[in-house]
């Protein structure tokens, strides 16, 4: 079953939103690793190394313009066995912007990665987490969902190794959505974390599938 809640705005607590992906009920010790805000020549690659060594896969929320700039990372994503989902194409506020500047924005980034012959996994991660019941709507008649998470590992705060790992394991449950960034600034904390976290999570009976293995594998059907 997904669960889903209801609010108006998203900033810091996805668990309030109605009709977003936050985690999924299942029975099995699986969870999702999610990257935003890529590709990243500098941390993409290092990352799909990493996950490589552990046989996790995980889903990347690419901005359009940073996958124009490095289309061989998308592809690099693909070929590893992780999925590129769609974080639209400019990083748009949807406090300034409206639902169909969104969908517009995404729709940009869909049609680029599918020039590449890559499909793109009919997954969108609004920027800065914001949401509203036009978004939803907007997205679901297109075909998508709108996916947070239930895990915050604040990475992009630089908040230390150490913390960045704890989030993980002070909350990690079957069907835990993780939120990571590969992309949009220095990242080299979350690279290292990265490594602990595969280890730690693995160690613990956890495997790490994409998300639509995570939906696949829920217990139940959604909840609407």
């Amino acid at each position: 079953m997904i669960i889903i809640a209801l609010a108006f705005w998203l900033v810091s607590q996805p668990t309030s939103v109605q009709g977003a992906l936050i985690h999924v009920v299942t029975n099995k010790k699986i969870a999702a690793l999610t990257f935003d805000d890529g590709p990243s020549p500098t941390y993409t690659p290092l990352i799909l190394r990493t996950l490589s060594r552990y046989h996790a896969h995980a889903t990347f929320f690419v901005v359009g313009r940073e996958a124009q700039r490095f289309p061989y990372l998308v592809l690099d994503i693909a070929k590893q066995g992780s999925v590129v989902a769609n974080h639209g194409w400019s990083h748009l506020n949807l406090r300034n912007e409206g639902a169909t500047a969104l969908w517009a924005d995404a729709d940009k980034t869909a049609q680029y990665i599918t020039s590449l012959g890559i499909s793109v996994v009919p997954f969108y991660r609004p920027p800065y987490g914001l949401v509203s019941h036009d978004l939803l709507k907007t997205f679901s008649e297109h075909g998508y969902r709108v996916v947070l998470w239930s895990i915050d590992t604040k990475d992009w705060t630089r908040p230390g190794v150490t913390s960045i790992i704890q989030h993980v394991r002070a909350q990690i449950k079957p069907g835990a959505i993780i939120l990571m960034h590969d992309g949009g600034g220095n990242r080299s904390q979350t690279l290292v974390a990265l490594n602990t976290i595969l280890e730690q999570l693995t160690q613990m009976g956890y495997k790490i599938v994409t998300l639509p293995t995570l939906v696949k594998d829920s217990t139940s059907p959604p909840a609407l």
